[in-house]
């Protein structure tokens, strides 16, 4: 989430730029603001991309105890398309979030 919201202030940083750009600065301050611009598209790409990683893990993970009473990283790893360092974090994560309870199986 951290990277997503400083992903977005970097962007309205790189829009006031523009904004802002006048006189014999005006070349800095466009550079300036497509620098701000591309940066912060990026951290708001790749916050958004972990966000959506660690809901889809979440409900694969409840899913997988409701089913079978366990949760199989390796599984899990291949259904949601990331490593299983990965995955195991994202568990770590959302079981101090308190959606995945810290009782749970996980092979």
């Amino acid at each position: 989430m951290k990277r997503f919201v400083w992903g977005v202030v970097l962007m309205v940083l790189g829009v006031l730029s523009f904004i802002g750009a006048n006189g014999a600065d005006k070349d800095d301050a466009i550079s300036g603001g497509f620098m701000f611009l591309i940066a912060g598209a990026i951290l708001t790409y790749y916050g958004n991309k972990y966000k959506n990683e660690l809901k889809q893990t979440s409900e694969f993970a409840l899913q997988m105890i409701r089913d079978d009473g366990k949760i199989d990283a390796r599984e899990l790893a291949q259904r949601v398309g990331v490593s299983e360092v990965d995955i195991r974090m994202y568990i770590a994560e959302s079981q101090k979030k308190g959606v995945i309870p810290f009782k749970a199986d996980i092979l």
